[in-house]
């Protein structure tokens, strides 16, 4: 197997983490390198779950400033000469850019919103300056709808309507993006954290995009498999 990285990405429930740790059984630790999202407690969070509309971008600021940071850090980390010498897969549960999705769906002020989409525009440029970004050779897109996902989201704060309206963002933004191939997964009804035959067919699959890589998006529904 050839030396890659790649990134995971779903919305909240999907299972990003289970299958991190399913890869990592498969590939063992020493083969394989995380990278895992761990955001700074945000300060205004708790006022953004009592007025959304009043708190939202200074939120989405914070968030995306420390995603800002992380991503730095995944940059120079994979900047290293040695870092594919150590290991044979690299696997991020985040993309910097994801934030804007989250921005879009809870920012309703026009005004925010481009002062928002103006400083996320100055981070990407200093951050092209700083560092040589490494995209991923492909995103998977862990797919799934509301119906899936709620019964496992324990937060008194989010809706099912909340969660129908942020996967629809997911799709319209992976469907639809330029930076890396996506390998598009579509988990509906299925618990691949907990059955076995899902999450090897997951992995199968991500392996065979890293054998060849995919050159546009890739649609598997494991129903039909």
């Amino acid at each position: 197997m050839s030396s890659s990285f790649i990134a995971i990405e779903g919305p909240i429930g999907v299972g990003k983490s289970a299958l991190i740790e399913a890869l990592e059984k498969e590939y063992g630790k020493q083969a394989l390198h995380t990278f895992c999202e761990q955001l700074e407690p945000n300060p205004f969070l708790e006022q953004f779950y009592e007025d959304k509309k009043k708190y939202a971008f200074q939120t989405q600021i914070a968030f995306m400033l420390s995603r800002y940071r992380q991503f730095e850090a995944l940059q120079k980390k994979l900047g290293t000469p040695d870092i594919f010498a150590e290991c044979k897969l690299c696997v991020s549960d985040f993309i910097f850019e994801k934030n804007d999705i989250f921005a879009e769906l809870t920012i309703e002020d026009e005004q925010e919103w481009k002062l928002y989409q103006k400083i996320r525009d100055i981070l990407v440029e200093s951050a092209k300056k700083n560092t040589r970004p490494v995209t991923p050779s492909f995103v998977v897109y862990l797919r799934a709808g509301e119906e899936t996902l709620y019964p496992r989201v324990n937060n008194k704060y989010i809706t099912k309507d909340y969660l129908h309206r942020l996967t629809t963002l997911y799709d319209r933004y992976f469907f639809h993006y330029k930076v890396s191939p996506v390998l598009i997964i579509d988990v509906n009804n299925v618990d691949f954290v907990h059955e076995s035959q899902p999450v090897a067919t997951i992995i199968s699959s991500i392996k065979k995009a890293i054998e060849c890589p995919p050159t546009q998006n890739t649609y598997i529904k494991l129903d039909d498999l």
